[in-house]
């Protein structure tokens, strides 16, 4: 599945744990939720990502899609991004905090991205 999204501003919550993510201002996706490998176009440039599509259940929040990409520090609020998306990862699910949650972050960038 492919799909273009806008870049719009969160709370910051991502850049806080050390992976500042990419929200994006679509929430009606034909896919369940969960997180996914994905590859990643803006500007005509080519990167690895982890996609998150679901609530964020660890904050106890409603429906998001979020987008890490691997090597990537540039400000692309207001952007359009273009996803790949490459396959499902795991389910969402709550963590015991900030903390587990960053350990689970490390683990799918070693093994997806």
């Amino acid at each position: 599945m492919q799909f273009t999204a806008k870049v719009i501003a969160g709370e910051g919550r991502g850049k806080r744990l050390g992976f500042p993510t990419a929200n994006l201002d679509k929430k009606n996706l034909n896919i369940e939720h969960g997180v996914y490998s994905a590859d990643v176009e803006i500007d005509n440039k080519f990167y690895k990502g982890l996609l998150h599509f679901g609530p964020k259940k660890t904050f106890n929040e409603d429906v998001s899609l979020e987008l890490y990409i691997k090597n990537f520090d540039f400000d692309i609020y207001h952007k359009d991004v273009k996803i790949k998306i490459i396959k499902k990862i795991r389910e969402i699910r709550k963590f015991n905090g900030a903390e587990e949650l960053k350990k689970q972050i490390c683990r799918d960038l070693k093994k997806y991205a």
